[in-house]
Order: structure tokens, then C-alpha cells, then sequence
């Protein structure tokens, strides 16, 4: 494992030397802004494809790690649904009568919402919770 962490280590201070230099080469007129914004697609491939990958390697060596992970995305996907529930599915349009949202999109922005809400609201109520539980130990 520590010859991984010196690879990864090698290969971010090569990237973020890269980008460096790409940056004031841009700086200089030397490299075109298409050339800086295919970069950073390349870089966001590779946060990507790192984020998901990782994770699964991760879970395939650590079986009772993954269980956890999975009630999560679990609890995760239940929020979205029950968002998605209560969700309106109003049609929205302008003074003019232009079309701003029909009824999907509008039952699917709310359901986001929504969701944030009931997240906000659980991870709010999660630190009151921890603080006072603090007081009574």
C-alpha cells in the first residue's frame, strides 16, 4: 500500500504541476482557452472515474463496510421517493403565457426540494442532538 501512495502522490503533483503551467501559459497568450477548458474536462474524468472506482474496490475488500454503504444509499433513494410523493405537479407559466415548467419537471424540481429539506431539517436535528447528548454524559 505505500508504494500506491507514492504513485498516487507522484502522479497528483504531476497534474497539478500540469495544470500550473497550463494556467500561465493561458496567463501569456501562449494556449488558447479551449486547450485550458479540455484540461479541466480531462481532470474531471479522472476526479470521476477516481470517485467511483475507489469506493467499489473499497467495498469488494471490505464486505461488512459495504453493508453500511448500502443502507445509506438505501436511506438515501427512500428520501428522494418519499420527496417525490409529496411533490405537486403544477403546471408554471409566465405573465406572457410562455410554458416555464410543465408537469414533470415541475413534480421533479419540488421533489428535489423537498428532499433537501428533510436532509437539512435530519442533519440539523443530528448536531442538536449531538451537542445535547454531550451535556448529559
Amino acid at each position: 500500500m505505500g508504494n500506491n501512495n507514492k504513485l498516487f502522490s507522484i502522479i497528483l503533483i504531476a497534474l497539478l504541476g500540469l495544470s500550473a503551467i497550463l494556467s500561465i501559459l493561458f496567463m501569456f497568450d501562449v494556449v488558447s482557452e479551449g486547450l485550458l477548458i479540455t484540461w479541466c474536462y480531462i481532470l474531471l474524468a479522472i476526479a470521476a472515474i477516481t470517485a467511483i472506482v475507489f469506493p467499489i474496490i473499497t467495498m469488494v475488500q471490505n464486505p461488512k463496510g459495504a453493508k453500511n454503504a448500502f443502507i445509506g444509499i438505501a436511506a438515501l433513494v427512500l428520501i428522494c421517493v418519499i420527496g417525490y410523493f409529496m411533490s405537486g405537479n403544477e403546471v408554471h407559466m409566465n405573465l406572457d403565457g410562455d410554458l416555464l415548467a410543465d408537469a414533470a419537471t415541475s413534480q421533479k424540481s419540488e421533489a428535489g426540494l423537498i428532499a433537501f429539506y428533510i436532509l437539512a431539517a435530519g442533519a440539523i436535528g443530528s448536531i442538536i442532538f449531538a451537542e445535547v447528548s454531550k451535556i448529559f454524559k
